[in-house]
Protein backbone atom coordinates (compact mmCIF):
# COMPACT_ATOMS: atom_id res chain seq x y z
CA UNK A 1 0.00 0.00 0.00
CA UNK A 2 1.40 3.41 -0.94
CA UNK A 3 0.42 7.03 -1.45
CA UNK A 4 -0.78 6.32 -5.00
CA UNK A 5 -3.22 3.60 -4.00
CA UNK A 6 -6.84 4.54 -4.78
CA UNK A 7 -9.02 5.41 -1.81
CA UNK A 8 -6.09 6.06 0.55
CA UNK A 9 -6.09 9.59 1.91
CA UNK A 10 -3.64 11.47 4.09
CA UNK A 11 -5.46 10.50 7.27
CA UNK A 12 -4.99 6.81 6.58
CA UNK A 13 -1.35 7.23 5.63
CA UNK A 14 -0.56 9.26 8.76
CA UNK A 15 -0.82 6.17 10.91
CA UNK A 16 1.34 4.12 8.54
CA UNK A 17 4.33 6.40 8.15
CA UNK A 18 7.40 6.27 10.37
CA UNK A 19 8.85 9.49 11.78
CA UNK A 20 10.80 10.70 8.76
CA UNK A 21 9.90 14.13 7.45
CA UNK A 22 8.35 14.89 10.81
CA UNK A 23 11.74 14.55 12.46
CA UNK A 24 12.88 17.77 10.84
CA UNK A 25 9.87 19.52 12.29
CA UNK A 26 9.92 18.03 15.77
CA UNK A 27 13.64 18.09 16.53
CA UNK A 28 14.14 15.49 19.26
CA UNK A 29 16.74 16.80 21.69
CA UNK A 30 20.17 15.14 21.62
CA UNK A 31 21.37 16.47 24.98
CA UNK A 32 22.89 13.79 27.19
CA UNK A 33 21.77 12.88 30.69
CA UNK A 34 25.22 13.84 31.96
CA UNK A 35 24.50 17.48 31.15
CA UNK A 36 22.08 17.76 34.07
CA UNK A 37 23.02 14.93 36.40
CA UNK A 38 25.88 12.66 37.27
CA UNK A 39 25.59 9.83 34.76
CA UNK A 40 25.83 6.34 36.18
CA UNK A 41 28.02 3.73 34.52
CA UNK A 42 25.67 1.63 32.42
CA UNK A 43 26.21 -2.11 32.11
CA UNK A 44 24.27 -3.70 29.27
CA UNK A 45 23.60 -7.21 28.08
CA UNK A 46 21.52 -8.70 25.28
CA UNK A 47 19.52 -11.83 26.07
CA UNK A 48 16.84 -13.41 23.86
CA UNK A 49 16.91 -10.33 21.65
CA UNK A 50 16.31 -7.99 24.57
CA UNK A 51 18.87 -5.25 25.20
CA UNK A 52 19.05 -4.87 28.97
CA UNK A 53 20.64 -2.35 31.36
CA UNK A 54 21.78 -3.43 34.82
CA UNK A 55 20.47 -1.51 37.83
CA UNK A 56 21.77 -1.93 41.36
CA UNK A 57 19.56 -2.77 44.32
CA UNK A 58 18.31 0.09 46.49
CA UNK A 59 16.95 -1.16 49.83
CA UNK A 60 16.38 2.47 50.86
CA UNK A 61 14.18 3.40 47.89
CA UNK A 62 11.28 5.74 48.64
CA UNK A 63 8.82 7.03 46.04
CA UNK A 64 9.19 10.75 45.33
CA UNK A 65 5.44 11.31 45.83
CA UNK A 66 2.41 9.51 47.14
CA UNK A 67 -0.28 8.33 44.73
CA UNK A 68 -2.01 11.71 44.97
CA UNK A 69 1.17 13.44 43.80
CA UNK A 70 2.20 15.03 47.09
CA UNK A 71 5.96 15.55 46.95
CA UNK A 72 7.92 14.13 49.86
CA UNK A 73 5.07 11.87 50.96
CA UNK A 74 5.94 8.73 49.01
CA UNK A 75 6.09 5.38 50.75
CA UNK A 76 9.19 3.26 51.19
CA UNK A 77 9.42 0.35 48.76
CA UNK A 78 12.77 -1.44 49.19
CA UNK A 79 14.46 -2.84 46.10
CA UNK A 80 16.47 -5.63 47.67
CA UNK A 81 18.12 -7.19 44.63
CA UNK A 82 19.95 -6.04 41.52
CA UNK A 83 17.81 -6.20 38.41
CA UNK A 84 17.80 -5.45 34.70
CA UNK A 85 15.38 -3.44 32.57
CA UNK A 86 14.88 -3.34 28.84
CA UNK A 87 16.71 -0.40 27.29
CA UNK A 88 13.68 0.00 25.02
CA UNK A 89 9.97 -0.65 25.19
CA UNK A 90 9.03 -3.93 23.52
CA UNK A 91 8.48 -3.22 19.83
CA UNK A 92 5.92 -4.38 17.30
CA UNK A 93 8.56 -6.48 15.56
CA UNK A 94 9.58 -8.22 18.78
CA UNK A 95 5.96 -8.88 19.68
CA UNK A 96 5.28 -10.32 16.22
CA UNK A 97 7.79 -13.12 16.91
CA UNK A 98 5.85 -13.99 20.06
CA UNK A 99 2.46 -13.88 18.30
CA UNK A 100 3.73 -15.99 15.41
CA UNK A 101 5.24 -18.68 17.63
CA UNK A 102 2.49 -18.87 20.27
CA UNK A 103 -0.64 -18.06 18.28
CA UNK A 104 -1.55 -15.34 20.74
CA UNK A 105 -4.05 -12.73 19.54
CA UNK A 106 -2.44 -9.86 17.65
CA UNK A 107 -3.11 -6.25 18.70
CA UNK A 108 -6.29 -4.90 17.07
CA UNK A 109 -4.49 -2.17 15.11
CA UNK A 110 -2.44 -4.78 13.23
CA UNK A 111 -3.78 -5.93 9.87
CA UNK A 112 -3.39 -9.35 8.33
CA UNK A 113 -1.52 -10.64 11.36
CA UNK A 114 1.23 -8.03 11.32
CA UNK A 115 1.96 -4.47 12.40
CA UNK A 116 1.41 -1.39 10.17
CA UNK A 117 4.06 -0.55 7.59
CA UNK A 118 6.92 1.49 9.03
CA UNK A 119 6.18 0.62 12.65
CA UNK A 120 8.48 -2.35 13.24
CA UNK A 121 10.57 -0.40 15.75
CA UNK A 122 7.67 1.42 17.43
CA UNK A 123 6.38 0.16 20.80
CA UNK A 124 3.63 -2.42 20.68
CA UNK A 125 0.32 -1.15 22.11
CA UNK A 126 -3.05 -2.59 23.20
CA UNK A 127 -1.30 -5.40 25.06
CA UNK A 128 -2.95 -6.46 28.31
CA UNK A 129 -0.91 -7.11 31.43
CA UNK A 130 -1.76 -10.78 31.02
CA UNK A 131 -0.33 -10.80 27.49
CA UNK A 132 2.76 -8.89 28.56
CA UNK A 133 3.31 -11.46 31.31
CA UNK A 134 2.87 -14.25 28.75
CA UNK A 135 5.49 -12.55 26.57
CA UNK A 136 7.96 -12.68 29.45
CA UNK A 137 7.17 -16.37 30.02
CA UNK A 138 7.82 -16.98 26.31
CA UNK A 139 11.21 -15.28 26.62
CA UNK A 140 12.00 -17.56 29.55
CA UNK A 141 11.39 -20.57 27.30
CA UNK A 142 14.05 -19.50 24.80
CA UNK A 143 17.24 -21.55 24.59
CA UNK A 144 19.60 -18.65 25.40
CA UNK A 145 17.88 -17.48 28.61
CA UNK A 146 19.34 -20.07 30.97
CA UNK A 147 20.05 -18.38 34.29
CA UNK A 148 17.83 -15.42 33.42
CA UNK A 149 14.23 -14.85 34.49
CA UNK A 150 12.18 -12.33 32.54
CA UNK A 151 9.20 -10.61 34.13
CA UNK A 152 7.57 -7.19 34.34
CA UNK A 153 8.98 -4.53 36.70
CA UNK A 154 7.44 -3.35 39.93
CA UNK A 155 6.48 0.30 40.16
CA UNK A 156 9.42 0.96 42.50
CA UNK A 157 11.87 -0.65 40.08
CA UNK A 158 10.44 1.44 37.25
CA UNK A 159 10.69 4.75 39.15
CA UNK A 160 14.18 4.10 40.45
CA UNK A 161 15.40 3.31 36.94
CA UNK A 162 13.71 6.45 35.62
CA UNK A 163 14.72 8.96 38.29
CA UNK A 164 18.08 7.47 39.22
CA UNK A 165 20.07 7.86 42.46
CA UNK A 166 19.52 11.64 42.36
CA UNK A 167 15.71 11.25 42.31
CA UNK A 168 15.40 13.39 39.17
CA UNK A 169 12.04 14.69 37.95
CA UNK A 170 12.90 13.46 34.45
CA UNK A 171 15.19 10.64 33.36
CA UNK A 172 17.65 13.22 31.96
CA UNK A 173 17.43 15.92 34.66
CA UNK A 174 15.09 18.17 36.59
CA UNK A 175 13.65 20.19 33.69
CA UNK A 176 11.70 19.06 30.64
CA UNK A 177 13.56 21.36 28.25
CA UNK A 178 10.60 21.46 25.84
CA UNK A 179 10.12 24.48 23.56
CA UNK A 180 7.81 25.38 20.68
CA UNK A 181 8.21 28.25 18.22
CA UNK A 182 7.53 28.81 14.51
CA UNK A 183 5.81 25.41 14.21
CA UNK A 184 8.90 23.61 15.54
CA UNK A 185 8.77 21.53 18.72
CA UNK A 186 11.98 20.59 20.54
CA UNK A 187 11.45 17.77 23.03
CA UNK A 188 13.23 14.95 24.84
CA UNK A 189 10.20 12.68 24.55
CA UNK A 190 7.09 11.83 22.54
CA UNK A 191 3.86 13.16 24.06
CA UNK A 192 0.71 14.82 22.69
CA UNK A 193 2.57 17.93 21.49
CA UNK A 194 4.63 15.82 19.09
CA UNK A 195 1.48 14.71 17.27
CA UNK A 196 -0.02 18.21 17.52
CA UNK A 197 3.13 19.84 16.11
CA UNK A 198 3.16 17.46 13.17
CA UNK A 199 -0.50 18.15 12.40
CA UNK A 200 -0.06 21.93 12.62
CA UNK A 201 3.12 22.03 10.54
CA UNK A 202 2.04 19.60 7.84
CA UNK A 203 -1.77 19.74 7.78
CA UNK A 204 -2.86 22.83 9.71
CA UNK A 205 -5.08 24.09 6.89
CA UNK A 206 -6.77 20.74 6.30
CA UNK A 207 -10.22 19.99 7.70
CA UNK A 208 -10.98 17.63 10.56
CA UNK A 209 -14.57 16.50 11.14
CA UNK A 210 -16.09 15.80 14.55
CA UNK A 211 -17.27 12.18 14.62
CA UNK A 212 -18.07 11.48 18.27
CA UNK A 213 -21.73 10.91 19.06
CA UNK A 214 -22.77 13.50 21.61
CA UNK A 215 -20.15 16.01 20.55
CA UNK A 216 -21.43 19.60 20.59
CA UNK A 217 -19.92 19.92 17.09
CA UNK A 218 -20.83 16.51 15.68
CA UNK A 219 -20.58 16.46 11.87
CA UNK A 220 -18.96 19.88 11.64
CA UNK A 221 -15.52 20.38 10.07
CA UNK A 222 -12.78 22.85 10.98
CA UNK A 223 -9.15 23.43 9.97
CA UNK A 224 -6.83 21.61 12.34
CA UNK A 225 -5.17 24.94 13.14
CA UNK A 226 -8.49 26.10 14.61
CA UNK A 227 -8.71 23.02 16.83
CA UNK A 228 -5.14 22.59 18.12
CA UNK A 229 -2.60 25.07 19.48
CA UNK A 230 0.73 24.70 21.31
CA UNK A 231 2.28 27.06 23.88
CA UNK A 232 5.93 28.05 24.01
CA UNK A 233 6.78 25.43 26.65
CA UNK A 234 4.93 22.61 24.88
CA UNK A 235 1.50 22.86 26.49
CA UNK A 236 -1.32 21.78 24.16
CA UNK A 237 -4.80 23.28 23.90
CA UNK A 238 -7.66 21.72 21.98
CA UNK A 239 -6.56 18.12 22.38
CA UNK A 240 -9.48 16.85 24.48
CA UNK A 241 -12.38 18.87 25.89
CA UNK A 242 -14.28 16.12 27.66
CA UNK A 243 -17.37 18.06 28.75
CA UNK A 244 -18.35 19.04 25.20
CA UNK A 245 -16.66 16.07 23.47
CA UNK A 246 -14.67 18.42 21.30
CA UNK A 247 -10.98 18.76 20.54
CA UNK A 248 -8.68 16.80 18.27
CA UNK A 249 -9.38 13.38 19.81
CA UNK A 250 -13.04 13.53 18.72
CA UNK A 251 -12.23 13.97 15.01
CA UNK A 252 -11.90 11.69 12.01
CA UNK A 253 -8.19 12.53 11.75
CA UNK A 254 -7.61 11.15 15.23
CA UNK A 255 -9.78 8.10 14.48
CA UNK A 256 -7.57 7.25 11.50
CA UNK A 257 -4.48 7.74 13.61
CA UNK A 258 -5.52 5.37 16.39
CA UNK A 259 -6.65 2.82 13.82
CA UNK A 260 -2.99 2.22 12.98
CA UNK A 261 -1.53 2.38 16.49
CA UNK A 262 -1.41 6.08 17.33
CA UNK A 263 1.40 8.60 16.89
CA UNK A 264 4.16 6.48 18.38
CA UNK A 265 7.78 6.95 17.36
CA UNK A 266 10.74 4.55 16.96
CA UNK A 267 12.16 3.50 20.31
CA UNK A 268 15.50 5.10 19.38
CA UNK A 269 14.02 8.45 18.28
CA UNK A 270 14.76 10.44 21.46
CA UNK A 271 18.37 9.96 22.62
CA UNK A 272 18.10 13.18 24.64
CA UNK A 273 15.64 11.36 26.87
CA UNK A 274 18.16 8.70 27.91
CA UNK A 275 18.15 8.07 31.66
CA UNK A 276 21.24 7.95 33.84
CA UNK A 277 20.68 4.17 33.81
CA UNK A 278 20.86 4.08 29.99
CA UNK A 279 17.16 3.55 29.23
CA UNK A 280 15.11 5.34 26.55
CA UNK A 281 11.44 6.36 26.36
CA UNK A 282 10.83 6.23 30.09
CA UNK A 283 8.81 9.37 29.42
CA UNK A 284 6.27 9.30 26.61
CA UNK A 285 5.69 7.03 23.61
CA UNK A 286 3.61 4.54 25.62
CA UNK A 287 2.57 3.95 29.20
CA UNK A 288 4.28 0.87 30.65
CA UNK A 289 2.72 -1.88 32.76
CA UNK A 290 4.04 -2.69 36.21
CA UNK A 291 3.10 -5.57 38.48
CA UNK A 292 2.24 -3.25 41.39
CA UNK A 293 -1.43 -2.95 42.34
CA UNK A 294 -2.63 0.51 43.40
CA UNK A 295 -5.85 2.42 43.98
CA UNK A 296 -5.88 4.83 41.05
CA UNK A 297 -6.06 8.51 41.93
CA UNK A 298 -6.03 9.85 38.35
CA UNK A 299 -7.67 9.00 35.05
CA UNK A 300 -10.83 7.12 34.22
CA UNK A 301 -9.96 4.35 36.71
CA UNK A 302 -9.93 6.70 39.72
CA UNK A 303 -10.83 4.81 42.91
CA UNK A 304 -10.36 1.37 41.32
CA UNK A 305 -7.83 -1.32 42.20
CA UNK A 306 -5.63 -1.53 39.11
CA UNK A 307 -2.06 -2.18 38.04
CA UNK A 308 0.10 0.92 38.05
CA UNK A 309 1.28 2.20 34.69
CA UNK A 310 4.14 4.65 34.40
CA UNK A 311 5.80 7.09 32.04
CA UNK A 312 3.05 8.71 29.97
CA UNK A 313 2.46 8.18 26.26
CA UNK A 314 2.10 9.78 22.83
CA UNK A 315 -1.42 10.79 23.96
CA UNK A 316 -0.49 12.11 27.42
CA UNK A 317 0.06 15.72 28.48
CA UNK A 318 3.45 16.93 29.65
CA UNK A 319 2.50 16.72 33.33
CA UNK A 320 2.00 12.95 33.04
CA UNK A 321 5.32 12.34 31.32
CA UNK A 322 7.77 12.54 34.20
CA UNK A 323 9.85 10.05 36.15
CA UNK A 324 7.81 10.64 39.32
CA UNK A 325 4.19 10.98 38.15
CA UNK A 326 1.99 8.37 39.85
CA UNK A 327 -1.66 7.44 40.32
CA UNK A 328 -2.52 6.15 36.83
CA UNK A 329 -3.47 2.49 36.44
CA UNK A 330 -5.39 0.11 34.20
CA UNK A 331 -7.36 -3.11 34.51
CA UNK A 332 -4.83 -5.92 33.90
CA UNK A 333 -7.17 -7.67 31.45
CA UNK A 334 -7.72 -4.53 29.37
CA UNK A 335 -5.99 -3.57 26.12
CA UNK A 336 -5.39 0.15 25.70
CA UNK A 337 -4.19 2.19 22.67
CA UNK A 338 -1.61 4.02 24.77
CA UNK A 339 -0.26 1.17 26.95
CA UNK A 340 2.67 -1.12 26.17
CA UNK A 341 5.45 -2.58 28.28
CA UNK A 342 9.15 -2.95 29.00
CA UNK A 343 10.67 -6.18 30.30
CA UNK A 344 12.57 -6.64 33.53
CA UNK A 345 14.91 -9.52 34.31
CA UNK A 346 16.88 -11.05 37.14
CA UNK A 347 19.87 -13.37 37.01
CA UNK A 348 20.14 -16.56 39.00
CA UNK A 349 16.72 -16.16 40.58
Amino acid sequence: MDATSPGIDRRTLLGLLPLTGAAALLRPSHATAASTATAATTVTNTVAGQELAGIAANPAFVFATDLAGTAGSGEASPIDADYWLGVHEVTNAQYLEFVTETGRTAPPYWDGGTYPDGKADHPVLTVSLDSATAYCAWLNSQADTEGWTFRLPTEAEWEYAASGPDALDYPWGDTAGTTYADLVLTSNYNYMAVCAAYELAEHGDELATYTATGSDLYGQSFPISEILSIGGTGTVAGWNVTASRTGFVYTDVYDALTGTGGYTTPVTAYPGGTSTTGLLDLCGNCWEWTTSVITATHGGEMGEQVNAIRGGSWYANLNSCTAVYRGEGRDPSGRYPTVGFRVAATVGA
